[in-house]
């Protein structure tokens, strides 16, 4: 791959003076180590003694990481293309014996004490395919009429009187006056009276007035946007979207997404929040990371329908409460431990440039309500578009399957909500070839003659596992005999299967289930099912399958009470509702009553966008629902030990 890789150079410039020999009785180490990153070909420096972590997180290099860079994850493999030195222990432990003598390094643990060329492994022509849900299923009782709908702001035509350029009074004045007696206390926000004069003149006294509430934000142009539109962002801890919305029919115009560039410091919020804790700069690390992800995402929206960013006056963000917390630039610390209580649960309106968005100067950024430290705006969103809380009769199990998994049970009579502790796993970290939803991930597992069948993201050879691909994994496997109820990989004794007992291999004193050999894998490598792989999803679905039945307990139902199963996120989306009932993930439902909603926190924010009406709903809902506290609940530890196993029941 690389020529005369051991004698690689850092690059150049003319005019530098060629460097001074060393005294050979002092050894001078360089200031500046140059990394040669192949098969990009480009050139990274590095400080001396530092990670190559670092420094690639530095030159926003694309680099895995589910620990933010500790060394505990084993994901951010590099390949040493010149002099490897000898692992470090937890290289022996994190990577195989042949990852080891292939030069295989792990970049956190790697640091950087002379020039190096190394390999990243990915290729200029692959097209880094993301699935990331965008999309939302709308339930017909949530469908807003566009002779319903009541946007966050207003825009009102208005022609002043001829008398309001003779000077006698003030332009904000004549603007209340054209308006009519109801806004004669009409107030404007700075920005606003800065350019109010110039725009009037510029729209001869006839233009449009965007109204938030009682205060005047901005004076249009009666042609510049006709419609008028305002953003949401749903802020996912993997990945951000960004929606374009047609203020005047609802109507979505635009659509972007991107991964979080947050994940540099760990796959989960924890690790995150630990990151800040350790870190003095680390919120304001964060915080412009998510920013900067915001805006690109605004630039490309804004592009693609056309508009400027002073068009925009409005945005609605919804996340979990870490993320929001970050959003905000509010610190998250008292999130991170017991009793987790964050800085703030109320929606809150603030100016957007206050936060580092680019929109016009008087735009008005919303964030939705949060209930606690672990239920966010994204689960608000959720209920809203479930209609839980106008239900009277029936009783809606919801659920957002992702890195943190939020539950809510009951209907408007009575309303309960729980975060339950289920890891990373769901979403492939924690999982030793465990990855994303993007090109090359196993997302889908069927079995057919005894053979098994993958779907791969991009309809190429498997790089790893996502979510989706794990839960199928193990439903089928169980289903053939090859992992037992008490999540034991072993050789499967049903005759129809025994072809599948070629892939059941033992590795350190017990047996790995081999999805791909080094012929069929996308590097060149095997990519394992591993036991501990097995047991981190038994602790997810076990602590998922506890905290529904906490909730049941707690609203005194049984199984056979539940009327309507709704799931959300992504693994909620792709995830096949069998698969999740074959590895008890929800035990004792009736598969009939499942449905995904899709990306349900987009969705919710363009609601509360679109309407003042479900603005109040979801300020509203935050002080009805009643949070259970799942750490403190003994039942919830008896359910969980009991949800561990996988049901003996074969449901296929």
């Amino acid at each position: 791959m690389v020529a005369n890789a051991k004698n690689i150079q850092p690059p150049t410039h003319k005019g530098n003076k060629q460097a001074r020999k060393p005294r050979p009785q002092k050894e001078r180490r360089p200031r500046r180590i140059w990394l040669h990153v192949y098969p990009k070909d480009i050139w990274v420096p590095a400080e001396y003694g530092e990670t190559l972590w670092a420094a690639l997180y530095k030159a926003d290099m694309e680099l895995d990481s589910d620990c933010g860079g500790i060394g505990n994850c084993g994901k951010c493999k590099i390949k040493i293309l010149s002099v490897v030195g000898p692992p470090t222990s937890a290289e022996k432990g994190l990577l195989d014996k042949v990852e080891l003598e292939q030069g295989i390094r792990l970049a956190c643990r790697t640091k950087a004490k002379r020039d190096l060329a190394i390999s990243t492994e990915k290729t200029d022509t692959e097209l880094d395919y993301l699935k990331i849900l965008t999309t939302s299923h709308v339930l017909r009782s949530r469908y807003i009429p566009i002779s319903q709908l009541e946007p966050l702001i207003e825009r009102r035509p208005v022609t002043l009187p001829t008398e309001s350029q003779n000077g006698k009074i003030s332009d904000l004045n004549w603007v209340r006056m054209g308006l009519g007696a109801e806004y004669s206390d009409l107030q404007a926000s700075i920005h606003c009276l800065r350019t109010l004069p110039q725009m009037l003149k510029k729209t001869k006294f006839s233009g449009v007035a965007v109204l938030h509430n009682n205060s005047l934000i901005a004076w249009q142009e009666p042609e510049k946007s006709k419609h008028g539109y305002g953003l949401v962002f749903d802020l996912g801890t993997s990945t951000i979207v960004g929606k374009l919305i047609n203020l005047s029919n609802g109507s979505e115009a635009a659509v972007d997404s991107c991964l979080n560039r947050q994940r540099w410091h760990g796959s989960d919020v924890i690790s995150r929040l630990n990151y800040v804790k350790q870190n003095p700069r680390g919120l304001d690390f964060l915080h412009n990371l998510l920013v900067n992800d915001l805006n690109n995402i605004t630039k490309h929206l804004l592009k693609t329908a056309g508009l400027k960013k002073e068009d925009i006056l409005i945005a609605v963000a919804a996340g979990n409460t870490t993320m929001q917390h970050f959003l905000l630039n509010l610190p998250p610390h008292g999130i991170a431990e017991a009793p987790f209580i964050p800085a703030v649960t109320d929606g809150l309106i603030v100016n957007a440039a206050d936060v580092g968005l680019e929109l016009n100067l008087s735009a008005l950024l919303y964030t939705m309500p949060t209930k606690s430290g672990y239920i966010g705006g994204d689960l608000i969103s959720f209920v809203l578009n479930s209609g839980i809380a106008e239900q009277k009769d029936e009783v809606i199990l919801g659920l957002d399957l992702g890195t943190n998994v939020e539950i809510f049970l009951g209907n408007g009579k009575r309303l309960l909500t729980c975060s339950a502790a289920a890891g990373p796993a769901l979403e492939g970290a924690r999982i030793s070839s465990g990855m994303i939803a993007k090109a090359g991930a196993l997302e889908g597992v069927r079995i057919e003659e005894g053979q098994l069948h993958y779907r791969v993201i991009g309809n190429i050879k498997p790089k790893g596992i996502c979510g989706s691909g794990l839960v199928d994994l193990v439903a089928v496997l169980l289903h053939c005999g090859v992992i037992d109820p008490e999540g034991l990989i072993r050789p499967t004794q049903k005759a129809e299967y025994q072809d599948l007992n070629s892939r059941v291999i033992k590795r350190s004193y017990c047996y790995d289930f081999l999805i791909a050999s080094e012929e069929e894998g996308f590097y060149g490598r095997p990519i394992y099912l591993t036991q501990k792989d097995v047991r981190e999803l038994q602790l997810a679905k076990g602590a998922v399958a506890a905290g529904v039945h906490t909730l049941m307990d707690e609203l005194g139902i049984g199984f056979e009470d539940i009327s309507h199963v709704y799931l959300a996120g992504a693994l909620g989306n792709y995830i096949d509702p069998i698969s999740t009932l074959r590895i008890g993930l929800l035990p004792g439902i009736n598969v009939k009553l499942i449905k995904s909603l899709g990306n349900t926190a987009s969705l919710g924010a363009s609601m509360v966008l679109l309407s003042k009406k479900y603005w109040q709903m979801a300020k509203d809902v935050v002080n009805f629902m009643e949070h259970v506290e799942l750490s403190y609940r003994h039942d919830f530890n008896q359910y969980f030990v009991q949800h561990m196993d996988f049901p003996e029941e074969n449901i296929w």
